[in-house]
């Protein structure tokens, strides 16, 4: 016979089953048992546990991206065409292993976060310049920073060929300077307006953008200089490709393309000192209380829901502010603030979040995670196509539109057929199922519908279509 809904659940049930849906990929089966020992512990633990994935140790670094890159540019013609083939073949493949670490891992929240800030930045593979970085930049830039100030992972970023290459600043030089005296000035200003408009103080006309067209020539001649040094064909014995962990080779700056004299931006004065006047910009704009601001509202809209409240943007931006631009202050603050757990609050599984949620809770532990690149572009979302800086739609008008609903339901269907066809559980088994999903988000509403299933499978087809697994 089967129990009643449960009259009340336990705060802490409530809060593990928020942790691992909202925070999380969602449980595995018998995972909320554990988290519900300390659901905020669980989260943070996950901010100081950095390992990098066992699924993603071998891929290849930049240096020897770059190599490739620049070995196929200089034969030209069909080579040109056979590598740009090879490198969006070699990112299917690297987008499998990264969304591997993410069903497959044990730190779903820290593979979260890995996700927003890679979308953040927007290298992906629709931008022949920069497909080649695209999962490189993952991996050399995020991971290693992503509990660090936001200084460091800007850094990183500024220095790394993808950005330097899509914004063609290795090209850069101003008339103020050794290159530049005979010659007309080429001054770049992509890498400066990026930093200002997508990764920092935001959109002129947003409500943080307050930069003007003379801050983004100031700051590019600033970046004059920053460029690319050349990788040797031997890399194992050139100390120049060394990797160090907030600069991915190969990065150089390069004084005779460096704008001579002071800058002006932002309404303060930077004396001239070479790389160090970029490094000092990038210092002053990631401090900036508006910056954390906004970080913390495009965080909190990402995980938590799309019309964030502002009481949380705040409580998140401090925990930025507090840690002098920490980017670790801005994950723990939101991971352990009430007003994040608020069961109400609700947001829309994208199609990688329903995949991925979907293989976990059937206890799916793939070894490869090409099937699961296939569903989640089946259901509309390539792999890294991101083409822009915070490009990749995640609000519930884009992924509830009527047809997209239905591909989802449809997948939810056949995906619990298949996964669950030699299952030897009897429909006894459905709750437990439902459960070790949702825990007590199962509504009761859902928890009647799976008590009546004919079998595991269609209980399981009514549960991933169930509006309660449909969001998070």
């Amino acid at each position: 016979m089967v129990n009643a809904y449960p009259e009340s659940f336990a705060k802490a049930d409530i809060a593990a089953a928020i942790a691992a849906t909202r925070f999380g990929y969602g449980p595995r089966p018998g995972e909320l048992a554990f988290i519900a020992e300390d659901p905020g512990g669980w989260l943070i633990a996950q901010l100081r546990d950095d390992p990098e994935p066992e699924a993603i140790h071998d891929l290849p670094r930049t240096p020897v991206i770059l190599r490739e890159m620049r070995a196929a540019e200089a034969a030209g013609g069909a080579t040109v065409t056979r590598y740009r083939q090879e490198v969006q073949a070699r990112g299917r493949v690297e987008a499998a292993r990264h969304v591997l670490a993410a069903i497959t891992g044990p730190n779903p929240f820290r593979e979260r976060l890995v996700r927003f800030w890679a979308e953040f930045f927007g290298i992906g593979l629709d931008d022949p310049a920069t497909a080649p970085f695209a999962f490189a930049f993952e991996r050399e830039v995020i991971r290693p920073n992503l509990t660090r100030r936001y200084y460091d992972m800007m850094l990183a970023a500024v220095r790394h060929p993808a950005l330097i290459l899509k914004y063609r600043n290795h090209l850069s030089f101003a008339r103020r300077s050794a290159i530049g005296r005979d010659r007309r000035e080429n001054l770049e200003t992509g890498l400066a307006r990026a930093i200002l408009e997508d990764f920092t103080i935001g959109p002129v006309g947003g409500t943080t953008g307050l930069w003007r067209e003379t801050d983004v020539r100031a700051l590019a001649n600033m970046l004059t200089g920053w460029g690319l040094r050349d990788v040797p064909d031997r890399p194992e014995t050139a100390p120049a490709v060394r990797r160090a962990p907030l600069l991915p080779a190969p990065f150089a700056f390069d004084p005779r393309a460096h704008a001579d004299g002071p800058k002006f931006m932002l309404d303060r004065d930077y004396q001239a000192a070479g790389v160090l006047e970029g490094e000092a910009a990038l210092d002053t704009l990631t401090r900036m209380p508006a910056v954390g601001r906004r970080l913390a509202r495009l965080l909190v809209r990402a995980v938590v829901t799309d019309d964030p409240p502002e009481p949380l943007v705040e409580a998140v931006a401090d925990g930025y502010a507090a840690g002098g631009g920490s980017l670790g202050g801005l994950a723990a603050t939101l991971a352990t603030s009430n007003a994040a757990f608020e069961p109400a609050l609700r947001k829309v599984k994208r199609p990688d979040d329903l995949v991925i949620s979907v293989y976990r809770a059937l206890g799916l532990r793939p070894t490869d995670g090409g099937a699961a690149i296939r569903d989640i572009a089946m259901l509309g979302m390539g792999p890294a196509a991101y083409g822009a800086p915070l490009a990749v739609p995640d609000t519930a008008d884009h992924w509830l539109a009527p047809t997209r609903f239905a591909d989802r339901l449809d997948w939810c269907a056949g995906t619990a057929i298949r996964a669950l066809q030699s299952d030897p559980r009897g429909p006894e088994a459905a709750l437990d199922l439902g459960f070790d999903a949702l825990g007590p988000k199962l509504s009761p509403h859902s928890y009647r519908r799976l008590a009546v299933a004919l079998d595991i499978r269609e209980a399981a087809a009514l549960l991933f279509a169930s509006p309660e697994f449909q969001t998070r």
